[in-house]
């Protein structure tokens, strides 16, 4: 009866580690390539457009920066999107409830979600600029 005591305690224990450890990942810092020719302001309405496609809310904008925020439910997380002519990167600010680390470069794997999607709806968005 012992025995199976500790083998229930110790198969718990590892589920309990096993799920702990899914949440965190490697905060991610994503980005991509500006097509040729778009000026600062094509860039920042393409940028804005790609956020609020993903309910992202723009919170700032200011030269060749994009402030952005995404709140659900008790969670929240605010980015920082740098351009110049040929690129930008999205970049975390803040976040509420994602158990972010900074010292160990972890935060819950909802926030890659987030910044992974975000940056498909920008190089879509800056795509559009370029037919338009």
């Amino acid at each position: 009866m012992k025995s199976l005591y500790k083998i229930i305690t110790y198969i718990l224990c590892a589920i309990t580690l096993v799920g702990c450890a899914y949440k965190h990942q490697p905060i991610m810092t994503p980005g991509g390539a500006i097509p040729a020719g778009l000026t600062t302001k094509q860039v920042q309405s393409a940028i804005k457009n790609g956020c609020t496609a993903y309910d992202w809310d723009v919170t700032q904008v200011s030269g060749t920066a994009v402030e952005a925020k995404m709140v659900k439910s008790s969670v929240a997380a605010t980015v920082r999107i740098d351009f110049d002519k040929s690129n930008y990167t999205i970049s975390l600010v803040e976040s509420f409830g994602l158990l972010e680390n900074r010292a160990r470069n972890e935060i819950h794997n909802r926030y890659n979600t987030w910044v992974t999607n975000l940056k498909i709806a920008i190089d879509r968005s800056l795509k559009n600029e370029t037919i338009n």
